[in-house]
């Protein structure tokens, strides 16, 4: 029996004779008298007009009703990206926050109920509380719950009543009173700024989380940010709550609030119950709101069943139930008016469209919106929203109804809720002991072992049950070493490991009755981490046997360091993201370093095209570099031959628009991660020219075509100094750059910058393509890589690329291959290998990615996004091999390779 088990028994003996232990302190018991009322704590009604609660004061509130009441603990759980805090608040009955560590011991053997009898699981279910987690604000700007949060907190903890001593004794409830506290502090500061003028309702124009911006909810399984880790530690390390809600808002046009359940297509990884139960739970949801006369109540719309994206879908697959809400918007804390609509008389004249909305809005922010077009009653939608005023105190009684409904249904469904998580835990465990899949097993030879690690890191820090092979093994006719990691499938996060691992293949909208489901999925269709990740992982179906250790950690794999007296260099492996690292703190040094540009046999090892070839170091430094990062660094034992290429460090400028652009964001974080020297540019600095005397390389946004690049914010709400792009001035200045010698990286949409404005050898055969013809948002396909080119160094020949309704490349009619090198294509056959293809015909054999020589210079083409929300890392190289490329130049008489001087 392993030391877990072992201690899970220890903490269920202790639970035994707590939960027969009488109540020492009744429920209601408080002293809260010293809390005073959210508004007049604020200085203003919550959720009044203009009116907004800066975070740091919600802490204070907060931190006020721990003192004051006995249902209230907050706890600091550590500090956010802007070094601001971030807190878990735990409310229950004082006699339950008296034994937490029990509770705590109790979800943790409910979540992993290897040996729990059915006698054991009855005695918890009726004896234990059930643990609810609810989580506000993660998209800043839907800033409504950070402002109920304190309405709600007051009454649970001041409030006398049967309801009260209910929910209280019953649940264990975990809130988060914001997710993303920077943003709520960056939105409230720029509204607070801006009301009252007639820049009110302005958008912000930067990201409102410091990388991600609205994709903060899009890194639960990459878990690349500070607050997705703490999160992820609260549900699948500390609390595995049965039950998670994240309350969000979205667009104000036509319904008020969704609840569950979702829409088609639901994912065949996660467990039925789990649809059951988020029927359950939402349904409560949608009769409270009716109950309390609220009307623009919807499910079934939308929000998709299948996509493996926030941190609540997660939840799926961790036999957790992942409830969403999202309240209709106002502009921030402004109110929005809407022409009326007659029931079941929809407006006539074609509807408008979101841009058309936007420009309505910007034209007349006074102007009434149009009536709402959805007002049908249905099912789904018994009482439509018919138009009127929202206001931001709309969103917080709607949001309170919500979660007070939800804390009744957990605390009156908690014995079901629990033999649930168990029965869908116990159901899991024993597919994986049948097999089909049994195991998971990672190779301890990795084309890049970094990647392996990180991989293996983030499946553990989200609950996942890791092993390592003490012993060489076989299963499934091969053969693995020692060392050799292994995911066992018995194990109750079994759904979750397979929705990651394997290949996802996403029902056609075609095969499902009409109006069943959306003819567009939500978000990506296809997510499977090894191939974005460029990791070998072997599905094993039958069971095996092999000696297995479960780890505790993950270890960063030992470098392989061989050096010798001699006076020749140290050559670094091609394959590995962690030798960008490694180059750049040499470059930073100012060693004397180089790729090679051709395969190298020395001493009996190969070595590709791309590996670092590093004079004049010192051995102790090579040393280092291996073991921190995990690298195999050998000194050469003879001469290497000439034909290699010096890198110095490159120069590189960071386009960010005014707009917000998430994609910078998240370059600008994935640079930061593997070392490389950047300056941001705004429109201004492009715009003054004189680039190729500062830069080697500028790196435009993938999420910005031409037109917002050139035209940013127009909109007259827009505060002069952010309104604008870098306008022709600015393309003029980067068309300069780069016949000066410069590298202009330009990725998926990016690419219309230069492909719509300068004479080039390729176009893009998707441009005015119908979505009936062609479709893929949001899929994994296969790419052909020339590794020769130095962009595509140390990549194999088959890699995998992010397609996101991308651009897809080829010649242009009055070119020739003159002044083109492709770097990659799409294969001549169907390239999806997982997610949702429509028309996969449209990209056999196009151009993937190339590079474009233009006079002096060179524009580096990716259609696609080769750093998508920091996922792929199969593909980060073409970024970080395109910056370094930008400076470097060949050496040794090698007139194949043009240098960037």
């Amino acid at each position: 029996m392993s030391k877990f088990l072992k201690t899970d028994l220890a903490w269920g003996r202790r639970l035994a004779l707590c939960i027969l232990l009488p109540a020492l302190l009744p429920s209601g018991f408080v002293q809260a008298q010293a809390l005073p009322q959210p508004e007049d704590f604020a200085g203003f009604p919550i959720g009044s007009d203009g009116n907004l609660v800066r975070w740091e004061k919600i802490v204070e509130y907060f931190r006020m009703a721990d003192q004051a009441s006995g249902r209230i603990q907050v706890q600091e759980l550590g500090r956010t990206t802007l070094d601001n805090p971030f807190i878990l608040t735990i409310v229950s009955s004082p006699q339950n926050l008296a034994r937490l560590d029990v509770v705590q011991a109790v979800q943790r053997r409910l979540a992993y109920p290897y040996d729990l009898s059915d006698e054991e699981l009855e005695r918890i279910a009726w004896n234990s509380p059930a643990v609810l987690l609810i989580t506000l604000n993660i998209h800043s700007t839907e800033i409504g719950s950070s402002q109920m949060a304190l309405e709600l907190i007051h009454r649970l903890a001041t409030e006398e009543s049967p309801w009260m001593s209910n929910v209280l004794d019953h649940v264990v409830f975990l809130l988060v009173p914001s997710l993303n506290p920077d943003g709520q502090i960056l939105v409230t500061d720029w509204y607070n700024k801006v009301k009252g003028s007639e820049h009110e309702r302005a958008s912000m124009p930067w990201l409102y989380h410091h990388y991600t911006g609205h994709d903060n909810n899009r890194d639960a399984f990459m878990l690349t940010q500070k607050e997705s880790r703490l999160i992820t530690k609260i549900l699948y390390q500390d609390w595995f709550p049965q039950v998670f809600l994240d309350e969000h808002q979205m667009g104000f046009s036509n319904a008020r609030i969704f609840v569950p359940p979702w829409t088609n297509p639901i994912n065949p990884n996660v467990d039925p119950i789990i649809w059951a139960e988020n029927g359950l739970l939402g349904f409560a949801m949608f009769t409270a709101l009716h109950e309390n006369g609220k009307s623009g109540v919807i499910y079934d719309q939308s929000y998709t069943s299948w996509w493996q994206g926030g941190f609540v879908m997660e939840a799926w697959w961790h036999n957790i139930v992942g409830l969403l809400t999202e309240v209709a918007s106002v502009r921030i804390a402004s109110p929005i008016e809407q022409e009326k609509a007659k029931l079941g008389v929809p407006p006539r004249g074609p509807s408008l469209s979101r841009r058309e909305l936007r420009e309505l809005m910007e034209k007349d922010p006074d102007a009434k919106l149009p009536a709402p077009r959805d007002v049908m009653p249905r099912n789904n939608y018994p009482l439509p929203w018919l138009g009127g005023t929202w206001r931001l105190r709309d969103i917080v009684d709607y949001e309170l109804i919500a979660t007070y409904a939800l804390l009744e249904a957990v605390a009156n469904n908690r014995v079901s809720l629990i033999r649930n998580q168990v029965r869908m835990g116990r159901t899991a465990i024993e597919k994986g002991r049948r097999g089909g899949p049994y195991a998971y097993v990672f190779p301890a030879q990795q084309h890049d072992s970094s990647s392996s690690y990180r991989l293996l890191e983030i499946l553990h820090y989200a609950g996942v049950e890791v092993h390592q092979a003490a012993q060489a093994f076989e299963a499934g006719g091969q053969e693995y070493p020692a060392g050799t990691h292994v995911i066992r499938m018995d194990q109750p996060f079994r759904a979750y490991v397979k929705d990651i691992l394997e290949i996802q293949k996403h029902p056609n909208p075609k095969d499902f009755p009409p109006g069943t489901m959306r003819d567009q999925p939500y978000d990506v269709t296809g997510w499977t981490l090894p191939l974005q990740m460029g990791v070998e992982v072997v599905e094993v179906a039958k069971p095996f046997e092999a000696e297995l250790t479960r780890l505790d950690t993950i270890a960063l794999p030992a470098g392989d360091f061989a050096a010798h007296s001699g006076s020749f260099g140290f050559l670094v492996e091609a394959g590995s993201n962690n030798k960008v690292i490694a180059t750049n703190r040499l470059l930073q040094a100012q060693a004397d370093v180089s790729w090679l540009t051709e395969e190298v046999e020395e001493d009996g090892r190969k070595h590709a095209a791309g590996t670092l070839f590093v004079e004049g170091a010192d051995p102790d430094q090579m040393r280092r570099l291996s073991e921190s990062l995990g690298l195999r660094i050998h000194q050469a034992n003879a001469p290497v031959p000439l034909k290699r290429m010096r890198l110095n460090p490159p120069r590189v400028g960071l386009y960010q628009p005014w707009t917000a652009s998430m994609d910078e964001g998240w370059t600008r974080w994935l640079l930061e991660q593997y070392e490389f020297e950047y300056i941001t540019l705004h429109n201004e600095d492009v715009r003054k020219g004189d680039l190729r005397g500062k830069l080697d390389a500028i790196v435009l946004p993938a999420d910005r075509g031409k037109r917002q690049v050139m035209q940013g914010n127009r909109s007259k709400l827009t505060p002069e100094e952010y309104r604008g792009g870098i306008g022709d001035k600015g393309l003029a200045a980067l068309q300069g750059f780069v016949r000066q010698g410069g590298t202009l990286v330009l990725m998926h949409q990016g690419t219309e910058v230069a492909l719509e404005s300068w004479p080039l050898p390729v176009k893009n055969v998707l441009k005015g393509v119908s979505r009936s013809e062609f479709s893929c948002p949001g899929s994994l396909l296969e790419i052909q890589i020339d590794n020769r080119h130095p962009v595509a160094f140390g990549m194999p020949e088959k890699a995998t690329a992010v397609f996101s309704n991308s651009p897809a490349f080829d010649l242009a009619p009055s070119f020739g291959y003159t002044d083109l090198q492709v770097i990659a294509r799409y294969p001549a056959n169907n390239p999806l290998q997982s997610g949702w293809i429509r028309g996969d015909s449209h990209l056999h054999n196009r151009i993937a990615a190339a590079e474009v020589g233009y006079e002096k210079g060179r524009i580096i083409l990716i259609g696609f996004r080769p750093q998508f929300r920091a996922q792929p890392h199969n593909t980060f190289k073409l970024l970080f091999n395109a910056l370094h490329y930008s400076a470097a130049h060949s050496m040794a008489h090698d007139p194949s390779l043009s240098g960037g001087e």
